[in-house]
């Protein structure tokens, strides 16, 4: 019994097991379906009541609304005899480049130039569809997404869709530079085969093909964009089991991958509207529109039955939008850190343009835009050549255009303009009382700007707060920047500006502008829901700084123009004081007497000196010692007035206020001459003097004191 009641428990899930199978299997014949199916295009009939009656890899893949397909021989399943006459894999293969990526291009190509493949027997046939648009084509294509090197995530410049189910162009990108694509190898057409005598196509093995390797890509500069389409194979023929994709536009441009259900294409726009010469190196697409065809194929066996490959037609929406009274915004590099500066007085001279013909610098890229014509060849001459005569003797050849001139070399050490790149400036007062500055956008990207920028721009006093904020010193601070109009001048202060004041002077995008119809890169991913919204967005909102730098203006020491404070640091000021003696310890000798003279006399003498000392504008500290030089009467008793000149020393600690107060308390010492004259008695004549005297100054460093000229008191001698 024991033996027993094991075989009977393992009879029993075997019979269990049995009778489970069947059940199982119409469970699996059910395909899971989705919403979105109904919308990808397939025709109602047919292969839909077939996809529920058989397994998934049995459902023949549906390839309505393809542009092409090509069958091969019932039974085909391995590579034919090479011989011509097979169809090609592109729709012209000796006209178009190839690239191929992520994929070994050697079998590619060897088919491509008439190699061994599976429809090089010439018994495969190709089924034309609609030759025109299909939805099913255009629904291939998702999105447009655009790369630059400063952008952290790919942008979308065309795939939302609109309230009544349109996709929309988001941005315009026809202002940003284009990505080098010299680097990339690409295959050249297939070459025309050679024919026999009796007019038949000969049948040449291919050539040895060779795997072709890029180069060293160039370094893309920060506003070098990258164009991307975001593709989705169709959903009815996605269970075909293809192994390549072959994407081609309509310049004879073809790129090869893996076959993958959703991938990604870059694409070049050319913004002149032509082709140009055809490399294979990337497709080409236009601002206004066009379209692709892509491919999906075998080398070796059907995908599908017996389908080789298939072909849909793309359509490429416009990059451009000219019939919308509200046009998408076109996109713009972000400024540079140098290209927004702060300047004061005349406009700098500019460096001179270059002569026509002149060769532009090297390494700089060549602008977006058609490319100016060539020379046209000289006319070929026919007969003999005519003997030239001494008027019509050949002319020496005319020298080299010169290069352009270089503008000089700006030493960053003297005062200029200066970029708003956070950092911290120093000026005096009166440039800007007189409204002599302005912000200047520079760079070569402005000469890109075909619309109009909106930027705004703040000038606060931060040493003062009313109601616990920054004094705001601009009413208005809308800019539109243009190519031709690129600078704004800062108003006269006046009001709540005192010479002595700390300014910060910020620049800040303003994309939501009504009155602005570019949009910087930095912006874009921000703002992009609040452009195309119903509700427009709250502008303030939606500045972002682009740049700022913090003014410090000095009455005492400040020049006509910005410096930076690592080019100006502290300066020497020159200022007149007048100086009281409290108590005076004096020491006079007279050569001719050979009897030094103490004098010891209180509130005796008082006098006037110029002041010079070394002084922080930042700080707005001096250093505690001063170089005097001045002179001063005192009375020494007994009918003597002496009168004193002399070098000394001081200190310069205020003891009221601060900045340009001079008011201090303390010693000063110096030596010099006095000239003393006697009421009762002969004169004493001229004597040499040392004294040491506890004064009280009273001085003041007023702007109307001190003058801004680099060689004159009062100004920066730069550390």
């Amino acid at each position: 019994m024991s033996a027993r009641r094991p075989a009977m428990l393992l009879s029993a899930v075997a019979l269990a097991l049995a009778l489970s199978a069947p059940a199982a299997a119409p469970a699996q014949d059910e395909p899971e379906t989705d919403a979105g199916e109904a919308d990808d295009g397939a025709p109602a009939g047919g292969p839909a009541s077939a996809r529920s009656a058989a397994p998934p890899m049995a459902v023949p893949a549906d390839f309505g609304g393809s542009l092409q397909v090509v069958r091969a021989p019932a039974g085909a399943v391995g590579a034919a005899a090479s011989s011509a006459g097979g169809p090609e894999i592109f729709p012209d293969a000796r006209r178009v480049w190839m690239t191929v990526r992520d994929t070994d291009p050697v079998p590619i190509e060897a088919a491509r130039r008439g190699g061994r493949w599976l429809c090089s027997g010439g018994g495969c046939a190709a089924q034309t569809g609609d030759p025109g648009q299909s939805p099913v084509g255009d629904q291939i294509l998702r999105s447009i997404k655009l790369q630059t090197p400063t952008l952290p995530l790919p942008l979308t410049v065309w795939g939302r869709l609109s309230e009544d189910g349109q996709r929309l162009l988001d941005f315009d990108p026809v202002l940003l530079g284009r990505r080098s694509y010299r680097h990339v190898c690409a295959y050249r057409p297939v070459a025309e085969p050679a024919r026999s005598p009796s007019g038949a196509p000969a049948a040449p093995p291919p050539e040895r093909v060779d795997a072709c390797r890029d180069g060293r890509p160039e370094p893309p500069p920060a506003d070098a964009g990258e164009l991307t389409l975001g593709m989705q194979w169709p959903k009815q023929s996605e269970m075909a089991d293809f192994h390549y994709l072959a994407i081609v536009d309509s310049c004879g441009n073809a790129r090869v991958q893996p076959f993958q259900r959703t991938f990604t294409v870059p694409v070049l726009e050319v913004a002149s509207g032509a082709c140009g010469r055809p490399d294979g190196k990337v497709l080409r697409v236009f601002p206004g529109g066009g379209w692709l065809r892509v491919t999906a194929f075998n080398l070796h066996a059907p995908a599908a039955g017996n389908v080789v490959n298939a072909t849909y037609r793309v359509t490429i929406p416009p990059l451009e939008n000219l019939v919308e009274s509200n046009p998408a915004r076109l996109l713009f590099p972000d400024p540079l850190a140098d290209d927004l500066k702060v300047d004061c007085g005349p406009t700098p001279i500019a460096a001179p343009r270059a002569e026509p013909g002149s060769a532009p610098p090297p390494g700089s890229p060549r602008p977006p835009g058609p490319r100016p014509p060539a020379a046209a060849p000289p006319a070929p001459q026919t007969g003999p050549p005519a003997p030239q005569t001494a008027a019509q003797a050949p002319s020496p050849a005319p020298p080299r255009a010169a290069l352009p001139r270089r503008a000089p070399a700006v030493d960053p050490s003297r005062p200029g303009p200066q970029p708003l790149a956070h950092g911290a400036v120093v000026i005096s007062p009166a440039p800007l009382r007189l409204g002599n500055c302005r912000i200047r956008l520079t760079g070569q990207t402005k000469h890109r700007l075909v619309a109009p920028l909106a930027l705004h721009v703040s000038l606060t006093r931060t040493d003062q707060m009313r109601g616990g904020a920054p004094i705001e010193l601009l009413r208005d601070g809308t800019w539109i920047v243009t190519p031709s109009s690129a600078e704004f001048p800062l108003p006269p202060l006046a009001d709540d500006f005192d010479g002595d004041a700390r300014l910060r002077l910020a620049v800040y995008s303003d994309p939501l502008s009504p009155q602005g119809k570019v949009v910087l890169l930095s912006d874009a991913g921000r703002v992009a829901s609040s452009l195309r919204s119903n509700e427009p967005g709250d502008p303030e909102r939606a500045r972002r700084l682009v740049g700022s730098v913090a003014i410090h203006s000095v009455p005492l020491c400040g020049e006509d123009n910005f410096e930076t404070l690592e080019a100006a640091g502290s300066c020497f000021r020159a200022y007149l004081t007048v100086p009281a003696m409290l108590a005076t310890l004096q020491v006079t000798r007279a050569p001719w007497v050979e009897k030094p003279l103490v004098t010891r006399s209180v509130l005796s003498a008082v006098g006037v000196a110029l002041a010079l000392d070394r002084y922080d504008p930042v700080e707005r500290r001096a250093f505690p010692v001063a170089a005097q030089v001045g002179g001063f009467v005192q009375t020494l008793g007994e009918g003597r007035v002496g009168l004193l000149g002399y070098v000394g020393v001081a200190p310069t600690v205020p003891i009221l206020g601060s900045g340009g107060n001079t008011t201090s308390f303390g010693f000063l010492a110096g030596l010099g001459l006095e000239y003393i004259t006697n009421e009762a008695g002969p004169d004493e004549g001229l004597k040499p003097a040392a004294f040491l005297s506890a004064v009280v100054q009273v001085g003041q460093a007023a702007p109307q004191v001190s003058t801004s000229g680099r060689a004159s008191f009062g100004t920066y001698a730069g550390e």
